[in-house]
């Protein structure tokens, strides 16, 4: 067994925004639901749900998603026009990993964006 992960589940107090947001920002194709949201990544079988009845941690903690971009900066731009904040900016990873920025979406969920240039 490879024991991959799965499903994410994502906390969504306001399912209309977080959809409309992860849509805009990342392309994400969602089934909507007011309740309980899917979302597919790409043309991948990988995505998950936005659960409307889970509230982001208050102090933004907890496990973390990075999602891989071509470019940090114009994506970071788009997140904040969609209604996030910049939590850091873009920033290099030691050792020639690539580089990562931090945000919190529309609902407050911490996020990372991460690009190898």
């Amino acid at each position: 067994m490879d024991h991959v992960i799965t499903h994410i589940e994502i906390p969504a107090p306001d399912m209309k925004g977080i959809t409309d947001f992860y849509t805009k920002v990342f392309g994400w194709q969602i089934m909507y639901d007011e309740n309980y949201s899917l979302f597919r990544i790409g043309n991948t079988n990988t995505g998950g749900g936005f659960d409307a009845s889970a509230k982001p941690a208050a102090d933004k903690t907890g496990p973390g998603l990075v999602i891989n971009v071509e470019d940090i900066p114009a994506k970071l731009e788009e997140i904040k026009a969609a209604g996030g904040k910049v939590v850091m900016e873009k920033t290099e990873i030691a050792g020639g990993h690539g580089f990562y920025a931090k945000f919190t979406d529309c609902c407050g969920n911490p996020m990372q964006v991460w690009s190898k240039t």
